[in-house]
């Protein structure tokens, strides 16, 4: 079996290690091997934890060293993978570093394309990203990376058409020299206050500033269960983050005459998240998701002039990486759909009460 010496998997396990074993066994199956699979639990249950413990220490792989940390706290996706990348990367021949949700399978070619075409494009890419199917309906898809939209919301990019500007955290590979580059600015690889959601765009959109290019391979390299770690459908945990981490983003690194030529958009767009969360009834989540955004602007105000020192030409990079649709098509009617199960949900709960 062929193994990319330069190439660590980090995987992430949050009381799913059914999905993380499956997560590994399909990485097996691959017709290439990374040299290193990198397993963090975040305090998951006793339980769970010795599950994946006694899968991981049954495993072996000719060539493949697989290592499992844990975590006596939940430290969130963003700081769990800087811990991984700091750990992978005290390997000196580890350039290549691959991200794979816990719920996701890779196909077999996964490990094999990616990191094939990190090592035959130039310095400047620094992220390789590829398409990501469902994994209960493999013709739809998942993610196609993430786009910003005339409205500065990201999202997970459906269609070819909007503009990519990154890969998603769920899966792609990032080099290390991107890697070191941004760290050296911002003291950080993923930002460790977002705790999940969002973070993966801060990330690219950094090293996007920072000069470095993504490569698309538009081949179905996984299949995604999606959101097994945080619950799921309309999930408050899942509202509270991506909201709260979109205004720390945008305080962080949205030059102002970006945010003077497009800002009137970024404000319907909260606007419309507010009327959405709040016509169904989650008003305390929209007040608590507020508040405490305001309460943490002031640190990522104080950072807003280290990155407009270091990153040039930055309205450019902004401009040409924004789609012009207001945000992803057909989401309202994504909406609609998922408000709707959730509702129908509840009415069952009431009624079985």
């Amino acid at each position: 079996m062929a193994v990319a010496h330069a190439a660590a998997v980090l995987i992430i396990n949050f009381n799913t290690a059914q999905r993380t074993i499956r997560c590994i066994e399909s990485i097996r199956r691959g017709s290439m091997l990374p040299r290193r699979i990198w397993i963090l639990d975040n305090d998951s249950q006793q339980e769970d934890f010795e599950l994946l413990q006694t899968h991981v220490g049954a495993l072996t792989l000719d060539g493949v060293e697989l290592i499992l940390l844990r975590s006596e706290r939940n430290l969130g996706f963003a700081a769990g993978c800087n811990l991984m990348i700091d750990r992978a990367l005290e390997d000196v021949e580890c350039t290549q570093l691959l991200l794979l949700n816990s719920d996701a399978v890779a196909l077999p070619e996964w490990v094999r394309t990616m990191t094939t075409c990190a090592s035959r494009t130039p310095e400047s890419t620094g992220m390789v990203g590829a398409r990501m199917h469902k994994l209960a309906r493999p013709q739809e898809v998942d993610t196609l990376g993430i786009s910003l939209y005339r409205s500065l919301m990201p999202a997970d990019r459906h269609c070819l058409d909007d503009l990519l500007v990154g890969p998603s955290g769920g899966c792609c590979l990032l080099k290390r020299a991107m890697l070191e580059d941004i760290h050296r600015v911002a003291g950080y690889y993923f930002d460790a206050r977002y705790f999940c959601y969002c973070e993966d765009t801060d990330l690219v959109l950094r090293a996007v500033l920072g000069g470095y290019q993504t490569i698309y391979v538009n081949e179905v390299l996984a299949l995604h269960e999606g959101q097994a770690s945080s619950g799921g459908g309309v999930s408050s945990f899942i509202t509270y983050h991506g909201l709260r981490n979109s205004i720390w983003m945008h305080a962080k690194l949205l030059p102002a005459s970006i945010f003077w030529r497009f800002g009137l958009l970024l404000v319907l767009a909260h606007m419309l998240s507010i009327a959405r969360h709040g016509l169904f009834g989650r008003v305390g989540l929209l007040w608590r998701t507020y508040k405490d955004a305001l309460a943490g602007l002031p640190s990522f105000w104080r950072e807003r002039a280290r990155f407009q020192q270091a990153f040039r030409s930055q309205d450019a990079v902004w401009r040409s990486h924004i789609t012009p649709a207001f945000y992803r098509r057909r989401y309202l009617s994504h909406v609609l759909r998922m408000e709707g199960r959730k509702h129908k949900q509840s009415r069952r709960a009431a009624e079985i009460e």
